[in-house]
């Protein structure tokens, strides 16, 4: 029996080609979709999980009382690891990590900038990293040692094995291989890493590491011991800090789920908001609309080929067969569809992965090799055919054998039959879609559009290394005298990131606690408002021919009207131990995220911590031209190292990496969705024309005109697309009201979006229709109405 089914099946399946390719294609387009987002969304959710012992892993984080409210940070004291280790005998391992810096790798002549990190010996061991070459027990004891991954190995030695063999490190300390480590898959968030140096590296670079309590710069990982309740632990953890460093006592240290962090990693006011886990829901709740709208279009085509398997039906029934017998039948026609658009699906997915993994920049692939895959896959396909077949089934199934057999098929006479109602759930997802992603759209422009207080037009920048330093003044003259450059600064970091504040400050007028409130802060030499091009509102820059000004600090307006100066010129700020005086104010400039309102922030002078050059490109030369000539003036004081740079903009816009990323998607999978829908509407609009052939022959008998048909054919179809906008717009305010109300700043709710909605999605209609409608409306009266 079962084979009859399915040699019934593939015999409907040749018999109605056009529409069988139709089904497949749709429903492959929508398994192509979902599987995509599906891979996304499980690449997302196992991230950082492949460790050995990932349940156990905790970051040790802090919650900070910043001006009222409480800033959650990963960052940490450098002693912390030590004493914790000490006393809590509930941590199995301990392990820290340095900011990552990509630092020069040297082996014999050849050069190359790798990601290195500073890390503790026990790091490799805690993040089971398996050792390929070499040392296996302690790879990073020894001080003078360093471990390479394997593709950080392939960079610098090729398919040499270089355990034992030499490196130099940022062009300074000469280091030993002591081992090769596999990398971590992409889904890591260390996946990045090609070198670890030891702990070691950094004590000795800095004899007050391991006691400075001041310095929250790096991050600690522990793995606890079976069994450990970690709300008992994170208890004991809050009076820590407090026990060793009493001046920061407001600072509570806690232990948060290392595995959890890159998709619930948001924090307000001390709790845990959510994170990047919104985006996955979203994606995978896109999967699942995709697919059911594909689902519809099966349901919509297949009805409407009711009359062509009317005849077969009534034949079956009055031979005996059972209405069950029947949509088993027709299920097994529908599974027969899944399978063979799951095919197709797996083809376009071989073509289209690569692409989209392009798009959200995350190196994506089919898991061919994973048996647990293949079985949700198979899962997925049944389901889907089910889900796809189950209407159609019940719907021809139910057809009496006596009509049928007459010619006489039920008419859809309802205002709202079921298959309206499917069409309407695909346009107002597809509607919902189309909203969402004009306002995604929107909102991006309208945060890049505000103003950032600075000019980032023409500006780059680039690492500070080898002797730059102490050759500054020379290097930025050569550069200005060449016509490249009209003026450069060194700073700390990026004007692009606010990752640097300081606490303990004291001015005039302060109320008691204030001294406990981090302030961004931003170290300079000189040159900096010049270069950067921030408005100054009084005063002046930091000169380099004005001695006294290696104590001079620049506030930003936030800061002025924290420190609730009336004047600030002139006024005292004991900062990082020193009296500073206050020598300029500039206006506001967004330093850290584009979304939120401007910090309070100190721009100081400060020779020794800076990391980061900033040039203003001559605007009278083309770009490429200044560059070229800055990369020539830079291989002469620095010809060890690679010629490396980044315009502001560009690192600018990577602010709206997850936006962007968000927007991309949706109008991507919008575009498919509107396809898809417009197929099911293609179905309902045939299965209409059907129904009404002989009316339109008899309304063409009687004069009405092919327009006059057009707008009787097209009519109901527009009024199911009226019903979706009204429901879509529903469904879409809540989710960009809600999405905008996690920004500060944020677009208004433009009522023109919605009337560019309704249109396009009327012009969808119509075009989708039309065709049908002008066809049935073309057709001879004389071959519907011989039959009367």
């Amino acid at each position: 029996m079962i084979k009859n089914y399915f040699t019934v099946a593939w015999r409907n399946i040749k018999r109605n080609g056009f529409y069988s390719i139709i089904n497949i294609g749709g429903l492959g387009i929508g398994m192509t979709v979902s599987f995509m987002l599906l891979i996304y969304a499980c690449n997302e959710l196992s991230f950082d999980s492949q460790y050995k012992n990932a349940g156990r892993i905790y970051q040790v984080m802090r919650n900070q009382p910043s001006n009222g409210i409480i800033a959650t940070g990963t960052s940490i004291p450098a002693p912390a690891a030590l004493a914790m280790a000490k006393d809590f005998p509930e941590i199995e391992k301990i392990t820290r990590t340095s900011w990552p810096r990509n630092l020069l790798t040297t082996y014999k002549d050849k050069q190359i900038k790798l990601a290195t990190l500073y890390v503790d010996s026990s790091f490799l061991d805690l993040f089971s990293y398996d050792v390929v070459y070499g040392d296996k027990a302690h790879p990073l004891q020894d001080p003078s040692s360093v471990v390479l991954t394997l593709s950080g190995a392939e960079e610098l030695f090729g398919n040499e094995n270089p355990v034992g063999q030499l490196v130099k490190l940022d062009n300074k300390s000469l280091m030993k291989v002591s081992a090769v480590v596999k990398d971590k898959p992409e889904n890591s968030s260390f996946s990045f890493v090609k070198v670890f140096a030891p702990w070691h590296q950094l004590e000795a670079g800095n004899s007050a590491l391991n006691t400075n309590w001041g310095n929250y710069s790096y991050f600690t990982y522990t793995l606890l011991k079976p069994g450990v309740s970690v709300a008992s632990l994170n208890d004991k953890l809050k009076g820590f800090i407090g026990h060793y460093d009493p001046e920061n006592k407001e600072n509570k240290l806690f232990l948060y789920p290392f595995s959890r962090y890159h998709l619930h990693g948001d924090f307000k006011n001390g709790v845990n908001t959510g994170g990047a886990i919104e985006y996955v829901r979203l994606f995978l709740f896109m999967a699942i609309g995709i697919l059911l709208i594909a689902c519809v279009n099966f349901m919509n085509l297949s009805t409407a080929r009711s009359e062509r398997r009317a005849r077969e039906v009534g034949i079956r029934k009055a031979i005996g067969a059972k209405r069950l017998t029947l949509i088993m039948q027709f299920l097994g026609e529908s599974v027969l569809t899944a399978f063979a658009s799951f095919v197709f699906a797996l083809l376009l997915l071989l073509v289209l992965l690569p692409l989209f993994s392009a798009l959200i920049n995350i190196q994506l692939s089919i898991p061919f090799a994973n048996v647990s895959a293949w079985l949700c896959a198979l899962g997925l396909v049944i389901l889907t055919g089910v889900i796809a077949g189950s209407y159609p089934a019940i719907f021809l199934s139910s057809f009496r054998p006596v009509k049928v057999l007459k010619g006489q098929i039920v008419s859809a006479r309802s205002p709202l039959t079921p298959r309206k109602i499917l069409v309407i759930f695909q346009f107002t997802f597809a509607i919902a879609l189309i909203l969402s992603s004009l306002f995604i759209y929107k909102q991006i422009q309208y945060i890049k559009s505000r103003p950032v207080g600075y000019d980032r037009k023409g500006l780059i920048e680039m690492p500070v290394e080898g002797n730059i330093t102490a050759q500054f003044e020379s290097f930025r003259q050569d550069l200005i005298n060449a016509g490249a450059v009209t003026d450069a600064a060194m700073t700390a970091s990026s004007v692009t990131n606010a990752n640097s504040s300081s606490w303990g400050i004291i001015w005039h007028g302060q109320l008691p606690g204030e001294d406990k409130i981090p302030i961004n802060q931003m170290n300079i030499n000189y040159h900096f408002i010049n270069t950067y091009g921030l408005k100054l509102i009084k005063g002046r820059d930091i000169a380099i021919d004005n001695p006294s000004d290696t104590n001079a600090i620049i506030l930003n307006q936030a800061a002025v009207k924290f420190m609730r100066f009336k004047e600030p010129l002139g006024q005292i700020i004991k900062y990082h131990d020193k009296d500073c005086t206050v020598v300029g104010v500039v206006e506001d400039f967004v330093w850290g995220s584009p979304y939120e309102p401007v910090s309070p922030a100190i721009i100081a002078y400060y020779k020794h911590w800076v990391n980061n050059i900033g040039l203003r490109l001559n605007p009278s030369k083309p770009a490429s031209e200044s560059i070229r000539l800055v990369e020539g003036i830079y291989k002469k004081y620095n010809p060890e190292y690679p010629f490396q740079y980044k315009f502001v903009d560009e690192k600018f816009d990577a602010k709206f990496k997850t936006e962007k990323l968000l927007g991309t998607m949706s109008i991507s999978f919008t575009a498919l969705a509107i396809i898809i829908s417009c197929l099911g509407l293609f179905g309902l609009a045939l299965f209409s024309a059907e129904q009404r052939r002989k009316e339109i022959g008899v309304r063409k008998v009687l004069g009405a005109s092919t327009t006059d048909l057009w707008l009787n054919l097209s009519t109901g179809f527009v009024k199911l697309v009226i019903i979706s906008f009204f429901i879509g717009t529903l469904i879409s305010l809540w989710y960009v009201t809600t999405w905008l109300d996690t920004f500060t700043y944020h677009t208004p709710l433009s009522i023109w979006i919605f009337f560019v909605t309704l249109v396009i999605s009327l012009v969808i209609c119509l075009s989708t229709v039309s065709w049908q409608a002008i066809k049935a409306a073309l057709a001879n009266p004389v071959k519907n109405l011989r039959t009367e």
